[in-house]
């Protein structure tokens, strides 16, 4: 790959910080009465410097929250992804800050997306949940609106 086009921002990692399912369904499928809600939040950690300060370090947790229910049924599925990003010290705290919680809740939750898709097809006899494609930028302004920030 031609390194031009590689961002400043890059992910090191992620990890399932926890996961927690509790399921009564034993199939997804052809369930018409299937009420569905899926919240998500997340906490950017502190800022750090490496690399004799060369180098923006910082850590995003994302929690999904996924509730099924037909009335009589539940399936529940609760995750924290965390994940550890950096970028260059040129483009300065207050950018990398915004591009943990862009860039880096919409790295996670893509992530998530393969995972919880995976996970919930392998505790059905069949069906799964796919979350929904999510507007990060739109969510971001939100909380920090929700938060009083502007």
């Amino acid at each position: 790959m031609n390194n031009k086009y590689l961002s400043d921002f890059q992910i090191i990692g992620s990890t399932v910080k926890n996961l927690n399912i509790k399921n009564d369904f034993v199939s997804l499928e052809n369930n018409k009465k299937l009420k569905k809600r899926i919240d998500i939040s997340h906490l950017v950690g502190n800022i750090e410097r490496l690399e004799n300060g060369e180098i923006l370090t910082g850590k995003v947790l994302l929690n999904i929250k996924i509730n099924l229910s037909d009335n009589k049924k539940k399936y529940t599925l609760d995750m924290d992804i965390e994940g550890c990003f950096n970028a260059p010290s040129e483009v300065g705290e207050e950018v990398f800050g915004n591009m943990l919680e862009v860039n880096g809740v919409t790295s996670l939750y893509s992530i998530a997306r393969g995972f919880v898709q995976s996970t919930t097809s392998q505790t059905l006899l069949n069906g799964n949940v796919l979350l929904p494609m999510i507007n990060v930028l739109a969510y971001s302004k939100e909380i920090k609106e929700a938060d009083g920030e502007s």
